[in-house]
C-alpha cells in the first residue's frame, strides 16, 4: 500500500484556488508565482484560524484544517466548476463579532495545524511576501455596524464555472443563508456595487438633485504626487475610505506581471484610489515619464469593472435558472443596460490603442486571443517608416518622439468581447464589452450630424469612458470628442434583443449619464477640457480635478526679444474666434509681412486646428 499523503503537501490546483479566492493584497503581494505558492502553502499548513481556514477537498478525500474534519472521510459528490468555500469563509469573517474559534483536529491532524493566526503571517513574511491584513478587525466591524448592508448581489471572483475541464479537487459550493449575509456585508463595502445599485433610496435622489443642479461642495486638495486639485463632493459627502478589496482576485497575479513584478507605485495608488470611488477624474499631469503607470491603472480599473459586471450577470442567470426549475420567484434581478458595451476608451493614434489593448489582454490571462494577428498587422509599426521617423525626430523632445512613434493613423475602432477563457478582438460593437476607438473612427460609425447613417445605440449603456491624451485630441478635432459625449447614454432607437426585465431602473428613466464615470487625462489643462469636465462629468459619486502648477518661462528668455501683448476687442464670446482672426489679418499680419515674413524668420502658433486651417487658407 502506498504511504499516506501528508496533508501539508498541497496540489497545484489547490494552490491555484487559494490564489484566486484568497485575500491577496494587490498593493503588497509579490508577483512571483513560485514564492506566492510557497507562502500560501506554508501559511495554510501552520495556521489553525488563519484567513485560509476552510475545507478544501484533497485528492484523497481528507480536509485541510476543516472544522471537525477527519482523515479518510468520504468526499462529497463533485460538481463541475465547483467553488471552494475558503473565499466565503473569508467573507464571513467580515461580519464576525470576534476571532473564529480554532477548528478541532483529530489525532492524525496534529501536523496540519499551528498555534494561532500570527504564525501564518510570519510564514508568509519569511517566504518573501508581506502578510495581507486581516479583514475581521474590530475597527472594520464597528464601521459595518454603523452602516447597514445593502441588499444587492455580490460579485464574487471568477469561479471557473465555464471551464471545459472538471475540477476534481474542488469542494462543492453550497450557498446558505449565512453565506448570503456575508455576501451582502461585503457588497456594502464595494464601491461598484453601491454606485450602480438599482436602488431608490433618499440618498440617491439627493445626489441626483445636487448633480443636476450642479451644487457641489468644492474642497481644495494638495497632493504631492498628482499635484494641486479640487474635490467636488455631492450631497455633503466627503472622500470615502479605501475599498478593502478593490480588485477581483483573478486580476491580482496578471497585474503584478504587467507592473514588472511590483505592487502599485505611489502614483498608481493615489490615482487608482480616485478611480475606484467611481468619481469623475480629470488629471492634467500626464507626462512621458508616468504614461505607462497611468495607462496600466485605467486599464486595470476598466477590466476590473467589466469582470465584476459579467460575473454578476452570470450569477443572476444561475439564480433565474434555479428559480425556473423549482417554480420559485427569483424577484427582480436588474444588472445591465440596454446594450452590452460598458467601457469606451478614446485614444488619438493606433500606436496608443495597441499599447492599451495589449495591457488589457495581459490582464485577462486568456488562453485564446482571436484576431490577435490582425491587431499586430494593422496596428503594429511599419519598420521602414519607424526607422525613417526615428532619424528625422532624433533632435525632437521626448514627448514629441513618444507621441509620434510607431503607427500614427488616427482612424480606428476595435471591440473587445470577453469570454471566460478567451478574448475576441474586432468584435461587433453590440457584442463587445470594451470599445477602443479614436474620435474620428467613432464618428465614422455614428454618422455625421446631417447624414443618413446614424447608429449610436451601442453607446447607450456606457458605464465608463476614458479619454486619454486629450492634449493630442485637441490638435486633431475636439468636436469629434464632444460628438461622442453628446450621443452617449441616450435612449436607444432599437431594442437590439434587450431583456428589459434585467435593465436597471435608472437606465429606463434616462439617468444613465449620472452613473457614468468619466476619466480625462492630458498633459495640460485647456478651456475645452475644463468645459468637458464641467458639463459632461456628472457622476453622482462626485468628481476630482488635478491641475499641476507651472512656474512659467516668460522671464527666462535669454535673447533680448521685444515681447508685445495685444488685447483683442471681442463683442461677445460666441464670436471670439472670428474677431481674433479678423484682428490678426487686419492688424498683426501686415506688420509681420513688412518685417520678418519676407525673410522667412517667423513662426505663427495657432491654438486650435480650426485656426490653423483658416490661416492656411488665407
Amino acid at each position: 500500500m502506498p504511504p499516506a499523503r501528508k496533508s501539508r503537501g498541497l496540489s497545484r490546483k489547490e494552490l491555484q484556488h487559494l490564489k484566486e479566492y484568497g485575500e491577496l493584497d494587490p498593493l503588497n503581494s509579490a508577483g512571483d508565482d513560485r514564492n506566492l505558492d510557497e507562502a500560501i502553502s506554508s501559511a495554510l499548513s501552520r495556521s489553525k484560524s488563519g484567513r485560509f481556514s476552510g475545507k478544501l477537498g484533497s485528492r484523497r478525500g481528507g480536509s485541510l484544517g476543516g472544522r471537525g474534519g477527519r482523515r479518510g472521510a468520504p468526499k462529497p459528490a463533485q460538481q463541475r466548476g465547483a467553488k471552494p468555500d475558503a473565499y466565503l469563509r473569508l467573507l464571513r469573517s467580515l461580519t464576525a463579532t470576534g476571532a473564529e474559534a480554532a477548528p478541532t483536529s483529530g489525532p492524525d491532524d496534529s501536523g496540519d495545524d499551528a498555534s494561532d493566526a500570527s504564525a501564518a503571517s510570519e510564514s508568509a513574511a519569511d517566504s518573501g511576501d508581506e502578510a495581507p491584513d486581516r479583514l475581521d478587525s474590530g475597527a472594520e466591524q464597528e464601521e459595518q455596524d454603523k452602516e447597514p448592508a445593502q441588499e444587492i448581489d455580490m460579485v464574487e471572483p471568477d469561479n471557473g464555472s465555464d471551464d471545459d475541464d472538471d475540477d476534481d479537487d474542488a469542494a462543492p459550493f453550497n450557498s446558505g443563508a449565512q453565506d448570503d449575509e456575508a455576501v451582502e456585508a461585503y457588497a456594502a463595502h464595494d464601491f461598484m456595487d453601491r454606485h450602480y445599485a438599482d436602488s431608490d433610496s433618499e440618498l440617491a435622489h439627493r445626489r441626483l438633485a445636487a448633480v443636476n443642479s450642479r451644487e457641489y461642495s468644492q474642497v481644495p486638495l494638495e497632493d504631492a504626487v498628482l499635484g494641486a486639485g479640487v474635490v467636488c463632493n455631492v450631497a455633503g459627502e466627503g472622500v470615502q475610505e479605501a475599498n478593502p478589496q478593490p480588485l477581483k482576485q483573478k486580476l491580482v497575479g496578471p497585474f503584478h506581471k504587467l507592473n514588472n513584478g511590483q505592487g502599485m507605485t505611489e502614483l498608481q495608488q493615489r490615482f487608482f484610489g480616485w478611480l475606484d470611488q467611481y468619481r469623475d477624474v480629470a488629471c492634467a499631469g500626464r507626462t512621458p515619464a508616468n504614461e505607462d503607470e497611468l495607462t496600466t491603472m485605467y486599464a486595470l480599473h476598466a477590466m476590473n469593472h467589466v469582470m465584476k459586471a459579467r460575473e454578476r450577470e452570470r450569477k443572476n442567470n444561475a439564480r433565474l435558472a434555479k428559480a425556473h426549475a423549482t417554480g420559485a420567484d427569483a424577484g427582480e434581478l436588474r444588472d445591465r443596460g440596454f446594450t452590452r458595451p460598458r467601457v469606451l476608451i478614446l485614444l488619438p493614434f493606433r500606436s496608443s490603442a495597441l499599447r492599451v489593448i495589449e495591457k488589457l489582454l495581459k490582464l485577462t490571462s486568456a488562453d485564446k486571443e482571436a484576431n490577435s494577428a490582425r491587431l499586430a498587422k494593422e496596428y503594429g509599426p511599419d519598420e521602414d517608416e519607424v526607422a525613417f521617423r526615428s532619424r528625422a525626430n532624433a533632435r525632437k523632445p521626448a514627448d514629441y518622439q513618444q507621441t509620434f512613434a510607431d503607427n500614427i493613423d488616427d482612424s480606428f475602432r476595435v471591440g473587445l468581447q470577453l469570454f471566460h477563457r478567451s478574448v475576441k478582438l474586432f468584435a461587433d460593437f453590440y457584442r463587445s464589452d470594451i470599445i477602443v476607438a479614436s474620435p474620428i473612427g467613432l464618428r465614422m460609425t455614428t454618422g455625421a450630424q446631417s447624414g443618413d447613417r446614424k447608429d449610436f445605440d451601442f453607446l447607450s449603456s456606457i458605464e465608463m469612458v476614458i479619454v486619454d491624451q486629450c492634449d493630442v485630441l485637441l490638435m486633431q478635432n475636439w468636436d469629434h470628442v464632444m460628438h461622442a459625449f453628446k450621443h452617449m447614454n441616450q435612449m436607444p432607437k432599437k431594442d437590439h434583443g434587450c431583456d428589459f426585465s434585467r435593465v436597471r431602473s435608472w437606465c429606463l428613466d434616462g439617468m444613465a449619464r449620472f452613473r457614468r464615470q468619466t476619466v480625462l487625462l492630458s498633459a495640460y489643462m485647456t478651456p475645452e477640457i475644463q468645459a468637458a469636465f464641467n458639463g459632461e462629468c456628472r457622476s453622482i459619486a462626485g468628481k476630482v480635478r488635478f491641475k499641476p502648477a507651472y512656474p512659467g518661462a516668460v522671464a527666462d528668455v535669454v535673447a533680448q526679444v521685444a515681447q508685445v501683448f495685444r488685447r483683442v476687442p471681442v463683442a461677445r464670446l460666441a464670436s471670439a474666434d472670428d474677431d481674433r482672426f479678423a484682428h490678426f489679418v487686419d492688424h498683426a499680419l501686415p506688420e509681420l509681412d513688412k518685417t520678418v515674413l519676407g525673410n522667412r524668420h517667423a513662426v505663427i502658433f495657432a491654438a486650435s486646428y480650426f485656426d490653423f486651417v483658416r490661416l492656411r487658407n488665407h
